[in-house]
């Protein structure tokens, strides 16, 4: 007697979580951490993570984007197992703040099965945006909310989780909690979950990501340009000209370089004393008081690793 033969079940090919807009950047601020100990590991044994983080974090610049709305999608088909909304999107910044969201980290946000023991997690969409019920059915690139910054957010971002049969699983290695991690495949997605467009956002782990440089009319910080977004350049009327550039994801010993130069010659400079450990998010400045003089501007500003200047963004500005 001739058994009955099924066909295999394709595992699902996941695709990002979200539209990017054309005019904006969407970078990934951290990956899982693999290390299933006190330490904190990215997949490729790097610092774009922390200590027990169970998912990967595609951040927008700031606020004003989570305004705008940026849509949050379905990486694969499947159906909506939970859902939670109406948390107000407020950015953590003290322990006031994480104390009233206590049990409620995700923020609002809801799960996806796709089958074969294979769920998604979206946590930190907007107050008010989520569109499907529980337990409807939806599409790969189906949009699920906007990315806010309601529960455990520190900036505006969608935070993804990958779990098969209950267990972490990082999408672009297939790696888990407590897998070894592997500093010889950076920049590979070999043996991850991610269709071929996903996975091509990974660039080179390790590298840091600037989100703005640019000038302003005085001092500029995180907390100020993750609330407000990218300022304005000054005009003619301004106090003082700064050049500025924030950026993620850098490493203990790296310094920030600024160079601005007035139609060819020194206006002001500054390179940062190494940093003492790896940083999350970073700003740094030059600049002068006083209202600019007519002429044309020019910052360039960089990340230097180890002695060599591994990233450079440059910015200019004319005053007639």
């Amino acid at each position: 007697m001739l058994g009955l033969v099924l066909p295999a079940v394709a595992e699902p090919q996941f695709g990002l979580p979200l539209n990017c807009p054309s005019d904006s950047i969407c970078p990934i601020q951290q990956f899982v951490d693999v290390d299933a100990g006190s330490d904190a590991r990215d997949p490729w044994c790097g610092t774009q993570t922390y200590d027990g983080h169970k998912g990967t974090d595609f951040r927008v610049l700031s606020m004003q984007e989570v305004k705008t709305g940026v849509e949050v999608v379905a990486m694969a088909d499947g159906v909506v197992k939970a859902r939670r909304d109406g948390m107000a999107d407020r950015l953590v910044s003290s322990a006031e703040d994480r104390e009233a969201i206590s049990s409620r980290e995700c923020g609002n946000g809801l799960v996806l099965d796709h089958g074969n023991g294979l769920e998604t997690q979206y946590c930190h969409l907007r107050q008010g945006s989520l569109k499907p019920a529980s337990g409807a059915k939806v599409a790969k690139g189906q949009v699920l909310g906007l990315v806010g910054a309601s529960g455990m957010a520190a900036f505006p971002h969608v935070h993804v989780t990958l779990r098969r049969n209950g267990k972490v699983i990082d999408p672009f290695t297939g790696l888990g909690i407590g897998d070894a991690c592997s500093a010889e495949a950076a920049g590979s997605a070999a043996g991850g979950w991610l269709d071929a467009e996903a996975a091509s956002v990974l660039g080179e782990p390790g590298l840091p990501t600037v989100l703005a440089a640019g000038f302003f009319d005085g001092p500029v910080d995180d907390g100020q340009l993750v609330r407000t977004g990218v300022p304005a350049p000054p005009d003619r009327s301004a106090q003082a000209l700064v050049g500025y550039i924030w950026v993620i994801n850098l490493r203990k010993g790296d310094r920030v370089s600024l160079r601005i130069e007035r139609d060819g010659e020194i206006f002001a400079r500054q390179t940062t004393e190494p940093l003492d450990r790896s940083k999350a998010v970073y700003v740094a400045y030059a600049g002068k008081k006083g209202a600019p003089a007519p002429g044309r501007y020019r910052l360039e500003a960089g990340v230097v690793r180890q002695g060599e200047t591994i990233l450079v963004r440059n910015a200019e500005l004319q005053f007639r």
